[in-house]
């Protein structure tokens, strides 16, 4: 494919990156569409029919600089990568009616996940326990339950809380 290079100062190549990466895009891309829309429709339309079939499709939208920054804050805090992630997960939990999760909460899963493989190993210990210890069954079992019911609690706890803050997201109030 042909190739266009240009000689930039550190300062120009450092403000071109900083555009580009609120823009969310990567710079030859940004380039590319700068490019487009100089050149005109002719250049967009022969650049959009080679690009279709390697990346999935483009959806511009229009915010306020209030509304956009507020966007930037809310992808932050919730641990979204970029504001555009952020959007595609809203829409894609929209249009599914289902979880779409961070990386931070497929974390926070996979632990619970670890909880109760151990939750499962204490159980088969505790009945291998007292098909042989008859004689101490009724305390180990008080002991034993007590702490798996804690244990279960706390789990509970975790994942509630996160699908409550997954489920309230897309929520003006946040």
């Amino acid at each position: 494919m042909p190739r266009v290079e240009a000689r930039l100062t550190e300062i120009e190549k450092n403000a071109w990156a900083q555009f580009c990466n609120a823009n969310g895009l990567r710079e030859s891309d940004m380039l590319r569409r700068m490019i487009q829309r100089v050149a005109g429709r002719a250049a967009t339309v022969m650049a959009d029919d080679q690009e279709d079939e390697a990346r999935s499709r483009k959806l511009t939208i229009r915010l306020s600089p209030t509304q956009e920054r507020w966007l930037a804050q809310r992808a932050q805090e919730e641990g979204y990568p970029s504001r555009t992630s952020w959007v595609t997960a809203m829409v894609l939990a929209e249009l599914h009616q289902e979880p779409v999760l961070t990386d931070d909460e497929v974390a926070v899963l996979r632990e619970s996940n670890r909880e109760l493989r151990a939750i499962g190993k204490n159980l088969n210990q505790i009945t291998k326990v007292l098909n042989v210890e008859f004689r101490e069954s009724d305390k180990l079992k008080r002991e034993a339950i007590e702490a798996l019911a804690e244990r279960i609690e706390q789990h509970k706890d975790k994942v509630a809380s996160l699908l409550s803050k997954n489920m309230n997201r897309w929520r003006d109030d946040g």
